[in-house]
C-alpha cells in the first residue's frame, strides 16, 4: 500500500470506499482499483457469524478482519469501530489493536444502543463522546491514522444536535465527521454542514443519489457498506433456491467460469512461479 487514506481523501472527490467483509470481495475491490475500502461491523457480524449488527462484536472480531483483509486489498482500510467497545480507556485500546491490524482510519461513533433496532437509537451526551475522540486522538500511533468521528444524533435529536455534536468533534481534533442516518434531509441541512465543517465528511451512500450526487451535498466520503453482502446475499439465495427446487444448477445458465478460471483470480499464477523457483514442480 503505497497512499494514505488521508491523500486517498484529498485525491478522490468523492472517495468512494466498498464494504469488504471475506477474501473474494477485497480481491474483487482490489480488481477494480478502489482506493479505499470499508470493513464495517453490519457486514462482519453478518457475513462471519450471521447476526445482526446490534452490538454482538468485540474489537478482536474488526481487528481480525482488518489483518486477514487489508493485505488482500491493498489499499486504505477504513474501519468499524462502533462505539470503542466502551468508556474512553476502551477506546484507547481499541484504537491501538485496530491501528496494528493496518487500519487506514476508524470511526467512533456515540450511540449507546439501539442502532438498526429503532430510527431513534440512544446517544451518549456530547461532552462523553468528545471524550472517546479525544482518547482515540491520544491513542494512535500515527496522524496517518485517521479518527473518524460518527454522530448518530440525526435522526433522535435531529440534523442541528447531529451539526452541533460534528463540530464539537471537529473542535476536538477528529480528522474527519461521520454524519449517519437520513437526518439531514434538506438542503439547507446540507448547507449548514458546508458552513460549518472543515474536515472530509462522511457518509453511507443515500438512497436514490449516486456518489457524485452525494459529493454535490458536502460529502466526501462515501462507504457502500451493505453493497457487497447484500448482492452476495440475493446471489447465494436465488442458486440455492434452484438447487433446492430443481435438484439442478443447470438452469441457473451461469456464466462459463470453472475451477482454473477461479483459481487465476485467487493468484495460482504466482503459486506455481513459486513452485518452479523452489524445484517443487516442473
Amino acid at each position: 500500500m503505497t497512499q494514505t487514506l488521508r491523500q486517498a481523501i484529498a485525491d478522490h472527490k468523492p472517495l468512494i470506499a466498498p464494504s469488504i467483509y471475506d477474501g473474494i470481495s477485497a480481491l474483487v475491490a482490489k480488481e477494480f482499483g478502489f482506493p479505499a475500502v470499508y470493513i464495517g461491523s453490519y457486514a462482519t457480524g453478518a457475513t462471519k457469524y450471521g447476526l445482526p449488527d446490534i452490538g454482538y462484536l468485540g474489537v478482536e472480531d474488526m481487528a481480525d478482519q482488518v489483518r486477514r483483509l487489508a493485505p488482500l486489498a491493498g489499499v486504505p482500510v477504513i474501519v468499524d469501530g462502533e462505539g470503542g467497545f466502551g468508556n474512553p480507556l476502551h477506546v484507547a485500546e481499541a484504537i491501538k489493536r485496530l491501528d496494528r491490524a493496518g487500519a487506514g482510519g476508524v470511526h467512533i461513533e456515540d450511540h449507546e444502543f439501539g442502532k438498526h433496532i429503532t430510527s431513534r437509537p440512544a446517544v451518549l451526551p456530547i461532552a462523553k463522546a468528545v471524550d472517546k475522540i479525544k482518547a482515540a486522538l491520544d491513542a494512535r500511533s500515527s496522524s496517518e491514522m485517521l479518527v473518524i468521528a460518527r454522530t448518530d444524533a440525526a435522526m433522535p435529536l435531529g440534523a442541528d444536535e447531529a451539526l452541533a455534536r460534528a463540530v464539537a468533534f471537529q473542535e476536538a481534533g477528529a480528522d474527519a465527521v461521520f454524519l449517519a442516518g437520513y437526518g439531514f434531509r434538506d438542503t439547507s441541512d446540507w448547507d449548514a454542514v458546508r458552513r460549518n465543517i472543515h474536515v472530509p465528511v462522511f457518509n453511507t451512500d443515500m438512497p436514490g443519489l449516486s456518489a457524485a450526487e452525494c459529493a454535490a451535498l458536502g460529502v466526501g466520503v462515501v462507504l457502500y457498506y451493505g453493497l457487497s453482502h447484500f448482492v452476495a446475499q440475493q446471489a447465494v439465495r436465488s442458486a440455492f433456491q434452484t438447487l433446492a427446487e430443481t435438484g439442478s444448477a443447470v438452469s441457473l445458465n451461469l456464466p462459463p467460469q470453472n475451477v482454473l478460471d477461479f483459481d487465476a483470480f485467487l493468484g495460482i499464477g504466482q503459486a506455481r512461479e513459486d513452485a518452479q523457483r523452489y524445484g517443487l514442480i516442473d
